[in-house]
């Protein structure tokens, strides 16, 4: 089946996709030995700021963390919302260092003196926190923000397990590895994503789950949008049950794609729900594609349905005939906002 999808991949987007597991396990080792500048039992609140393939590191966190015994919130714009204070810790994630709303947004954050803590590969975003003081974790990686979602979520899940915010110890998180390892190197994994993209090819996917995997589902629509250059949309549960259905009729659902990714960490009643609604996406000929995947852990669930995304944007890539990498018209906004200034 190999040959069935070829890639057009110069910069090796691929390697990169099956970097993961030694991202991952680089992040922890990175962070680990480190001492934190701050005490958690100043703050009541973490506000994670970050915009595309870095700010879905703070959002798979705040996933992660729905027990956790501090609130997290995610933060994807300019500024700071008015209730940041100074109980509130900042989390600045910018890979590159030089995203406009991002920069904004820790600006706002020193002009409150407000505490803030820093994860980036450089740039502007460095430089300011050695300007102003606060501290910085520095990536040491050659790739696209997105392409790092390793080194980004892994260095907030070491973070949280250091800060015990949540229950996560070391051996949680390398038999996560191990088990993503596993399935790096199996073939069958990387079958069923190829499989998957011939499925939705010439579709408009729409990925939809509920927590858990909510953070999961957008950071799928991404991937499609940006290494397949295609159209996808995330949709959440229990709110799209509220809405979309209602708007299924018009104008082209036979184009449209359901893929519904099922969680063994799901509140019941939203398993529950999800049977009616493949009735309904049925009797409206939306295709539906369930997946669920073997799972000891929700860290491991987690991590696996991130990897199976990656992986199916890739090939759908393939099978557009674009080169996953490049993101052009995301580069001449960022050129045409720049002239802005």
């Amino acid at each position: 089946m190999d040959e069935d999808v070829i890639v057009q991949d110069p910069s090796g987007m691929l390697e990169k996709i099956n970097d993961l597991p030694l991202q991952l396990e680089k992040a922890w080792t990175g962070l680990w030995t480190q001492n934190l500048p701050f005490d958690i039992n100043n703050f009541n609140r973490i506000l994670i700021i970050g915009m595309g393939g870095s700010g879905i590191a703070g959002m798979l966190l705040k996933d992660y963390c729905q027990n956790s015994s501090i609130q997290i919130d995610t933060w994807a714009d300019y500024q700071l919302p008015a209730w940041a204070d100074q109980k509130t810790l900042i989390i600045a994630v910018s890979y590159s260092g030089d995203t406009e709303e991002t920069l904004d947004a820790v600006k706002s954050a020193v002009a409150k003196k407000l505490t803030v803590f820093a994860i980036t590969k450089g740039g502007k975003l460095a430089e300011m926190a050695k300007k102003e003081g606060f501290a910085v974790l520095k990536i040491n990686y050659e790739s696209s923000p997105r392409s790092a979602i390793g080194f980004l979520y892994g260095s907030l899940l070491t973070l949280a397990s250091k800060l015990k915010i949540i229950e996560l110890t070391e051996k949680d998180y390398f038999d996560a590895l191990k088990e993503l390892s596993l399935q790096v190197k199996d073939d069958k994994f990387n079958e069923q994503a190829k499989q998957l993209a011939m499925s939705i090819n010439n579709k408009l996917p729409i990925v939809i789950s509920y927590a858990p995997l909510l953070a999961v589902t957008k950071r799928w629509s991404n991937q499609l949008n940006e290494n397949s250059n295609s159209f996808a949309f995330a949709l959440s549960l229990p709110e799209l049950s509220h809405n979309f259905i209602a708007g299924l009729e018009n104008p082209f659902p036979e184009k449209t794609v359901v893929i519904y990714l099922e969680s063994k960490y799901a509140f019941s009643r939203n398993v529950a729900r999800t049977k009616i609604l493949q009735q309904v996406l049925a009797k409206n000929q939306v295709t539906v594609i369930p997946l669920e995947l073997n799972s000891n852990s929700q860290l491991i669930e987690q991590l696996l349905y991130i990897y199976l995304g990656d992986l199916v944007s890739y090939y759908l890539a393939g099978i557009y005939g674009v080169d996953p990498t490049p993101v052009e018209p995301i580069q001449f906004l960022k050129e045409g906002l720049a002239k802005s200034l």
